[in-house]
């Protein structure tokens, strides 16, 4: 369906540079060239905890290695580091509802998972819900338009599994210990029958401390999915 949408839209107006708005030469381009080449990028070397850039001999970064009991997913990846260019893409994709950003976005999340995941089978992908009275008050969960089309990209249905039960403040004003108190218990299984045994990819735009995604991954666990790894826009 996106790439349809996508042909017709082509075929009325040129594909653009969503970070500059130049002409892009060819309607399968996300970026021009020069943006491309100012793309913050991780160096080879990740983390299977966070996604972010990996400076141990083991698995996971120094940070991840000092989590108490570990993270509760399999494994996480996160498609860019998020400054620059990426950080003003994702913040206008999520605030202003900028959806020309998500080709952009959710491409580099399929493009990033199946180089460093592609082992791991999933069977459907969701998303970090949001509470009813911010989507009221946002009009859409940007979570969720990255689910989607990220879906679509892995041959994966895209399925709703979570609920916010209570209103929490913004995690990005809090540090972290406060992140962990405002987040607990604040999500709830949507027909926790259907996701016995599933092996799930869940979706959320930036990775910072891991508490949001971590609640909702011990919820989903807890609900009966087998398994639970995330893919996130950018680590922040």
């Amino acid at each position: 369906m996106w790439n349809i949408l996508r042909s017709i839209s082509d075929f009325v107006t040129p594909p653009l540079c969503p970070l500059c708005g130049k002409e892009l030469t060819t309607a399968k381009e996300r970026l021009c060239v020069d943006c491309e080449k100012e793309l913050p990028l991780w160096p080879e070397r990740r983390c299977k905890g966070c996604g972010g850039a990996n400076d141990s001999y083991l698995d996971l970064c120094r940070n991840c290695q000092q989590i108490p009991g570990g993270r509760p997913w399999r494994i996480a990846v996160s498609a860019m580091p998020y400054y620059g260019s990426v950080r003003e893409a994702v913040h206008r994709f999520k605030y202003r509802e900028k959806a020309y950003f998500l080709p952009f976005l959710a491409g580099r999340m399929a493009d990033e998972w199946l180089k460093m995941a592609s082992e791991v089978e999933v069977d459907a992908v969701t998303y970090i819900p949001l509470h009813w009275r911010r989507y009221l008050q946002r009009g859409y969960n940007q979570s969720e338009m990255l689910a989607k089309y990220l879906a679509s990209r892995l041959g994966r249905p895209c399925i709703r599994t979570l609920r916010r039960v209570r209103k929490t403040s913004q995690q990005a004003t809090l540090d972290q210990t406060a992140r962990m108190a405002n987040i607990r218990k604040a999500f709830a299984p949507v027909g926790s029958e259907k996701l016995s045994g599933l092996r799930l990819l869940l979706v959320d735009d930036v990775f910072t401390t891991g508490a949001t995604l971590g609640e909702a991954t011990k919820t989903l666990l807890k609900a009966g999915a087998s398994e639970v790894s995330v893919i996130t826009a950018a680590r922040d």
